[in-house]
């Protein structure tokens, strides 16, 4: 008598390098949108009825609270970055995705059986799409932090036993994918937030060591309140947070949506870049740093704070040590060297000579006619006087 048969399941063999692919890293995807093109793609190859998969995962963002990226079969990926507020409407509290997360279990509605629970917003969203199953499955990450996924099924009869099998041993591979992905998302939001966006992203490259770094050429703008220390005597220091983040939020956005970088907030201002190179020339930057302060300050006037000062903003073209510095175990990434020094004195400059928005005699002449001198001033630490230029009207020209 001959042993029975075993011929390789091609199913089983499909489900087996789908794990081991993910397991590997899913390469060569080379990005989140990539790879659930690739989960998702793989799994319909393999027979599984799904249509439409979602993915929410929280993140370490100042703004945001969430990602979510939704695939639907033939139409590819679409990713929502989720605001704060939204997990505080109905579209998620009314869901299953916080019952999920508490509890750390699937969720499956049935969508064709008459005695499907109606519980839930998308339950009847989903039946009326045309969707026949829903599974909502928890990813839990290594520290026990919970995300989720979900699936959906407009077959007829919905999720079979196998396909159900099936999504759940992806689902731990999954899990693992997602951790990564996170890991590296949120320390690129927490660099870009605490020490800018190019910083952060060279840090991220490797730039870690004391002394890494480059010269570089850029336009150098200074920005500080008029009247904060007076201020900030007379109020409590909720109030000056306020103050502070009130007026940032006016002028910090105008400044990146310019192509600036925000490298420090430095108490009751800020010191930001805008890079020089043969594609965006030194007149261009200035007049772009221009334009940010000029946006800046027009939607400072149109709002109604509480506690609102003037700024003083000073504007210079140069070249500096960008990179690392400190000491033991704390470094900063920060831009250092006497033009860094120069513009910072302007500032000053610009109260002695009542003129709250200055140019550098350096930067004036890449505006030749635009700009005028308003005085000549000493500026500590440099050696003979210095003209100082004020903006031309704030515009650009």
């Amino acid at each position: 008598m001959l042993p029975p048969s075993h011929e390789p399941d091609p199913i089983e063999n499909k489900v087996d390098a789908l794990i081991e692919w993910m397991v590997d890293g899913a390469r060569p995807a080379a990005n989140a949108v990539e790879i659930i093109e690739g989960i998702c793609t793989r799994l319909l190859d393999a027979g599984v009825a799904i249509d439409r998969f979602g993915l929410f995962i929280w993140t370490l963002h100042p703004n945001l609270t969430g990602r979510r990226f939704l695939w639907k079969a033939g139409a590819g990926v679409d990713r929502f970055d989720a605001p704060s507020q939204l997990f505080t409407e109905a579209i998620y509290t009314q869901n299953p995705l916080p019952h999920v997360i508490e509890r750390q279990q699937s969720i499956r509605r049935h969508l064709e059986d008459p005695n499907c629970p109606e519980d839930y917003i998308i339950v009847g969203e989903l039946r009326e799409q045309g969707f026949t199953d829903y599974l909502a499955q928890p990813l839990i990450y290594i520290n026990g932090d919970t995300h989720v996924c979900t699936w959906s099924s407009a077959s007829p009869g919905g999720f079979s036993e196998r396909d159900l099998a099936i999504l759940n041993r992806v689902r731990g591979p999954l899990a693992r994918l997602t951790e990564t992905y996170m890991l590296r998302l949120d320390a690129t939001y927490l660099l870009s937030t605490y020490v800018g966006r190019n910083s952060g992203a060279q840090i991220l490259d490797g730039k870690i060591h004391r002394g890494d770094g480059s010269n570089i050429e850029a336009v150098i703008l200074f920005a500080d309140l008029k009247g904060f220390t007076r201020l900030s005597n007379s109020i409590s220091g909720d109030a000056l947070v306020k103050l502070l983040n009130d007026t940032f939020d006016c002028l910090v956005p105008s400044v990146m949506d310019q192509g600036g970088e925000i490298l420090k907030f430095m108490g009751d201002g800020f010191f930001s870049i805008f890079p020089t190179h043969e594609s965006l020339p030194p007149r261009t930057q200035i007049l772009a740093a221009i334009k940010a302060v000029n946006e800046g300050l027009s939607l400072l006037d149109e709002e109604d704070f509480e506690h609102k000062l003037g700024v003083r903003t000073a504007i210079h073209h140069g070249r500096f040590h960008y990179g690392n510095i400190g000491g033991g175990h704390r470094l900063d990434f920060t831009a250092i060297g006497p033009d860094v020094n120069l513009t910072a004195r302007l500032v000053s400059a610009a109260t002695e000579l009542d003129c709250d928005h200055v140019l550098s005699e350096t930067a004036a002449a890449f505006l030749p006619k635009l700009c005028k001198p308003v005085g000549v001033v000493p500026l500590k630490g440099f050696g003979q006087d210095q003209t100082v230029w004020q903006m031309p009207a704030l515009q650009t020209p």
